[in-house]
């Protein structure tokens, strides 16, 4: 049975530049990402007061979401 990346070797060893690259233009995983967005905004139930909201993401994923969610908050 094979280990998991993270636990032979630092993030830096398996994820170069390129590695990443293939991860985040990859079309499956942005629209995963986008529906896992949608959906914790919709856990959040963030009023729609027209006050502009601040969220952190603390994710461990090297995938960038690039969803706008600026036109609900």
């Amino acid at each position: 049975m094979g280990s998991r990346p993270e636990v032979v070797a630092p993030p830096e060893i398996f994820y170069d530049d390129d590695t990443s690259h293939k991860y985040t233009s990859n079309s499956r995983n942005i629209q995963i990402q986008e529906s896992m967005s949608e959906r914790a905004l919709e856990v959040l139930n963030l009023p729609e007061d027209g006050v502009p909201k601040l969220l952190l993401d603390i994710g461990i994923s090297i995938q960038f979401i690039r969803f706008d969610h600026s036109h609900r908050t």
